[in-house]
């Protein structure tokens, strides 16, 4: 156990010092493992011990044993803020990974998972973007041409997920957890005005909170199974360390944003309900279809510059898709997944470092069942964003873009 021991603590290493995006809502994030790539739709599954953060109520029709999984996702992506047809984008590529283990032995089970559930990576827009662009046209009334900007921005949220299970017959189990979720989020900033007039912005911001995590699982007869779980909102109150500013004749620039030395400010993590039904059609072909629900509205957001995005500005998002899955033979299997995201969030209202837009995705994986013990899992997908314009305040239009690919791998081990 020595040699899966020190592998555990160095991906947890890596994990920590990793960056995420991509799928959920406007600030949870659903792209924690490989499997979950490949089909897209997990909300039913019970096939691997990913489904701590997807179903976790069906652990409970996994074989008896100790399962560790491992994932990691290398995504390249490419955001774009177009402003009177100019266009200030960043490429900057970020690695995603994950851990989940369970432990099972008959009627009980307990699980644990750390994954990212909050925040959209790390951005470097070289040559600024609608944030930077913003600030130099408040300071200059509107007047100034652009000369130099840049904006590197990070928010990140690890989860770390722990709970129990127990079925009480072969049709129904339920499931119990609780979240740990603690957040950062920083940003870097330079704006320079006529003269050459220097705007240099830096600030760090954290907070931490705990969730609840309630499942159901109910499979009437082998072939069907439904899943349900109930994610509660998690409270985060950023405290803002300032570590460069600019003062105006009103203050602070940075306060203007909302961000004071010292001072909270909230964006809590929405609550979730999420439900799938995965049917086997054939024994060689499984669907599953999956509706996962984003409760944004009571949550209260603020974007990474600080706007406030009250409940008039960000309703309910969602998630709704379809997967299948082919055994092709009794170590080869292929799935393939569709998935639409709606965020809720209107273009005028959305973070410029990392706009919620809303878009169709595609998965696919092969994975491979090398022993009894050890399964494989590569997967590919690409996220197809729909771009959103705006008006802003000094009749600038502005269009946000994206466009993401992504490659995971995922190892599951059975250690008895």
């Amino acid at each position: 156990m020595k040699k899966p021991g020190m592998m555990i603590v160095i991906w947890m290493v890596f994990l920590m010092e990793s960056s995420v995006l991509w799928a959920g809502g406007a600030d949870n994030k659903t792209n924690w493992s490989a499997e979950y790539i490949g089909i897209l739709n997990r909300n039913a599954a019970t096939d691997s011990a990913d489904i701590v953060m997807y179903n976790p109520a069906g652990i409970m029709k996994m074989e008896n044993g100790f399962y560790g999984n491992v994932s990691a996702h290398y995504v390249a992506k490419n955001y774009n803020n177009k402003i009177n047809g100019h266009d200030f984008d960043q490429d900057k590529s970020s690695i995603v990974p994950g851990i989940f283990t369970i432990y099972k032995k008959d009627k009980w089970a307990g699980f644990f998972g750390v994954s990212n559930v909050v925040g959209g990576g790390k951005v470097n827009f070289e040559n600024g973007n609608a944030t930077t662009n913003f600030v130099r046209m408040v300071l200059s009334g509107g007047l100034a041409p652009y000369i130099d900007e840049n904006l590197k921005a990070e928010a990140i949220g690890l989860g770390y997920t722990i709970g129990g299970a127990y079925s009480f017959n072969d049709m129904w189990s339920v499931s119990l957890g609780v979240r740990y979720v603690k957040s950062d989020r920083k940003m870097k900033g330079l704006v320079t005005l006529p003269g050459p007039f220097p705007i240099d912005l830096s600030f760090e911001e954290e907070a931490d909170g705990f969730g609840g995590i309630i499942g159901i699982n109910f499979s009437p007869f082998d072939a069907l199974n439904l899943g349900l779980h109930y994610d509660t909102k998690v409270d985060l109150d950023y405290e803002a360390d300032v570590k460069r500013d600019f003062i105006t004749p009103a203050g602070p620039l940075l306060s203007s944003f909302g961000v004071v030395d010292g001072q909270k400010r909230s964006r809590n993590l929405p609550a979730v309900l999420a439900a799938g039904v995965s049917y086997k059609i054939s024994p060689k072909i499984r669907a599953e279809s999956n509706l996962t629900l984003y409760l944004n509205n009571d949550a209260g957001f603020k974007d990474i510059a600080g706007t406030s995005r009250d409940e008039s500005a960000v309703d309910n998002g969602y998630d709704i898709g379809i997967g299948f899955e082919y055994a092709c033979t009794d170590t080869l299997k292929v799935t393939l997944g569709y998935l639409y995201t709606n965020t809720g969030v209107d273009a005028k209202d959305m973070t410029p470092e990392l706009p919620e837009l809303d878009a169709h995705t595609l998965g696919s994986s092969l994975g491979y069942q090398m022993n009894e013990n050890l399964n494989l899992i590569f997967s590919l997908g690409h996220v197809f964003y729909k771009d959103a314009s705006f008006i802003n305040r000094f009749d600038q239009p502005i269009t946000y873009e994206k466009e993401i690919t992504f490659l995971a791998f995922g190892i599951q081990y059975k250690f008895f």
